[in-house]
């Protein structure tokens, strides 16, 4: 039982610091495209993690709800047609 838990905790862990990756690349594309700064790294970076996300959920290695899935699709399109 107690396994169990350990396991589902790491679990948690990693799914919750991809998210907070994805969360903070996002952010750092946000606050440089707000200053009129170059994107193009920030950008690159967020579509790496978003992607990389994205490919563990729908391989089922990570467990995101479909709010989520949808939302870093969305900022991952938006920033894809800025970019392209």
């Amino acid at each position: 039982m107690n396994e169990d838990i350990i396991g589902l905790n790491v679990v948690i862990g990693s799914v919750s610091q991809e998210l907070i990756d994805v969360q903070k690349s996002l952010d750092r594309y946000r606050e440089k495209q707000a200053r009129k700064e170059a994107v193009d790294d920030e950008a690159a970076t967020f579509v790496q993690k978003a992607e990389l996300v994205i490919e563990k959920a729908e391989r089922g290695e990570l467990v995101l709800t479909d709010d989520q899935k949808r939302r870093i699709k969305n900022n991952l399109i938006k920033i894809l047609n800025k970019i392209g």
